[in-house]
């Protein structure tokens, strides 16, 4: 990698600008302001500095340059960022092949295969005739790659051999399967399907969905990859990364079911619209590792969507179920209604003015329920048990007050029912829920096991901590390889401030160590006679992060000793929140 790629990037993109195309910032004095992307606040604490190229947050530490923010704000890895940077920038990026770490090459086999199912497309009757009769145009299927995996056990898995690609890791793409009944002979996982592509939003192809045509009455009807080191279900959405600069300039999304939903919809110049097919909608904005969701990231990009899954019953029970989800994370929900068995595609295909006419006329989520249960109530009796079950939950889940009032309303004027008894019940689920939420928080703020300290999968991006320690390992890693004087003292401080979890940081980030290697490479590789500088800088916020998490779990644990009423371990926990924070204060003042 040419580390001048890096400068010319910086150059040509100034934060407040790349930062600002996906949030809303402010001017303040030299610097701007914002509410932070990374956690929910309602004043702005979240500051960047264009002097210095760098952002801060103040109520979560968030910190870094334009290649962290578009790292932890996509859920893209460095190499991911530094593509979609270079894009933009109008930068061609250059590599050296030799330092390709699995991961790289990973990405490199599903490119090959993308590129292999397409020209399998273009000899297959069949599979030109499905696409054509959804109403995709050519121009329309080569946007998308889409592709064809021909019928027979081996044909990708030879292709891919026979370019020296080695069998492991066409199983560990997810490319291919070993026989249970034949070890040492492996079949390719996609057979007979029309292929779509699933890419990160950097747009590297990470995972296939893949549409049989031929019905067996044995296979499903579509087929995902599983899930591997480059793709995790949970956090992608189908034509994100086409979407994505739509959705931020039309401030809404449009969430469609199927892959034909999401590419007609964009054929017809409705280019905000991602769908959830061949992935899967995460019940949270993100994951466990702090890896943003699928829906986390969608409020990043806009908090306003619109869901317009299939008219059947099991598309509408789908709709109803990323509605809560999306509601439950903040977000402004509306459903669009597609009458008669239709799905957006068909709509497209038979006029797209159709379609956009469709999405005009989207219900608030509550409205659209409150209309099915009255629609489908027959009996006067069994409303109020129909409301409570299907509608409240979606008004409790409502984030503004107003609104809540709003719905309130309305329910009691569409249903003739008393306006206190709905808020009654409504209180009830309010109640019901802090109560489960308490109890869930309670047993995730318990301390880890050590067990939770190992290594993560290799297909989680950075959380605010990995990205420290990331760049803290690797450039230790670089200054040892160098043989630095000053290594040795860096490697004993690091090891005091992780204490016992040291050993556990050390082995979670000895896999990942080529990719992490590149990135201080790229990022600090010629600037020597500044990582003593940048190497305390690093230490010092690793500190800082780990006090951090001390302190919200001792917090925790003081408001748990506050409703049990335990003086004594109150007064023991207040002091040490009290210490915790001023060794916090305290940080770099003396290394």
């Amino acid at each position: 990698m040419n580390r001048t790629n890096v400068e010319e990037i910086k150059a040509r993109l100034p934060i407040e600008e790349v930062i600002g195309s996906y949030i809303k910032v402010e001017k303040s004095g030299k610097s701007y302001k914002a509410k932070c992307p990374f956690h929910h606040e309602k004043t702005a604490s979240f500051f960047i500095s264009p002097d210095r190229g760098g952002y801060y947050c103040f109520g979560c530490s968030a910190k870094g340059d334009i290649f962290s923010f578009v790292e932890q704000f996509e859920g893209l890895d460095f190499k991911g960022a530094l593509k979609v940077l270079a894009d933009r920038a109008g930068v061609t990026l250059t590599f050296d092949s030799k330092a390709d770490s699995e991961r790289d090459r990973l990405f490199q086999i599903m490119e090959e295969a993308a590129k292999y199912f397409e020209a399998e497309f273009i000899k297959s009757s069949d599979a030109k005739e499905y696409v054509k009769s959804r109403g995709a145009t050519d121009q329309t299927r080569q946007e998308f790659r889409i592709g064809w995996a021909p019928e027979g056990w081996r044909n990708l898995h030879d292709f891919l051999r026979a370019k020296k690609w080695p069998v492991e890791l066409i199983v560990k793409a997810g490319l291919a399967k070993e026989a249970e009944d034949k070890k040492g002979t492996y079949y390719d996982r996609f057979r007979g399907r029309v292929m779509f592509p699933i890419s990160d939003s950097s747009g590297r192809v990470i995972a296939f969905s893949g549409r049989i045509l031929k019905d067996d009455g044995k296979s499903a009807k579509y087929l995902n990859s599983p899930d591997t080191p480059l793709f995790d279900k949970s956090s992608v959405l189908y034509g994100l990364d086409k979407a994505k600069s739509f959705i931020r300039r039309l401030d809404y999304s449009i969430l469609v079911e199927g892959q034909m939903d999401l590419i007609m919809s964009h054929q017809a110049g409705v280019k905000n619209a991602v769908a959830a097919s061949g992935t899967a909608l995460a019940e949270a904005e993100s994951n466990r590792e702090g890896v943003v969701n699928n829906l986390g990231l969608l409020r990043r990009l806009s908090s306003n969507v619109i869901i317009a899954f299939d008219s059947d019953s099991a598309g509408r029970k789908a709709a109803m179920r990323a509605s809560g989800i999306a509601l439950s994370l903040g977000m402004d929900v509306k459903v669009c209604d597609i009458q008669g068995g239709k799905d957006p595609a068909d709509l497209v295909r038979g006029n797209p003015e159709d379609w956009k006419n469709a999405l005009r006329a989207a219900k608030p989520v509550v409205e659209f329920e409150l209309g099915n249960v009255m629609r489908e109530t027959a009996d006067p009796r069994k409303v109020p048990k129909a409301i409570r079950d299907r509608v409240l939950p979606f008004v409790v889940n409502l984030e503004s007050a107003t609104d809540k009032a709003y719905a309130v309303r309305l329910i009691a004027d569409k249903a003739n029912l008393p306006e206190q008894a709905l808020w009654d019940d409504v209180h009830a689920a309010e109640a019901k829920l802090k109560a489960d939420g308490s109890a869930s928080s309670a047993s995730i703020r318990q301390p880890a096991p050590k067990a939770s300290a190992a290594a993560p999968s290799v297909s989680t991006a950075a959380t605010r901590i990995d990205l420290v320690e990331r760049r803290m390992f690797g450039l230790l890693e670089l200054m040892e390889k160098s043989q630095s004087a000053n290594a040795p003292g860096y490697r004993t401080r690091i090891e005091k401030i992780a204490g016992d979890t040291y050993a556990a940081r050390v082995e979670r980030i000895r896999p990942l160590m080529s990719d992490v290697l590149f990135e201080v490479d790229t990022l600090f590789g010629k600037d020597i006679s500044r990582w003593d500088l940048h190497m305390d800088d690093l230490i010092v916020n690793f500190e800082r992060d780990m006090l951090n998490a001390e302190l919200l779990d001792t917090m925790a644990k003081l408001r748990a000793a506050e409703r049990a009423g335990d003086n004594a371990t109150v007064s023991e926990l207040a002091k040490k929140c009290q210490e915790l924070s001023m060794r916090k204060a305290e940080i770099g003042k003396g290394k």
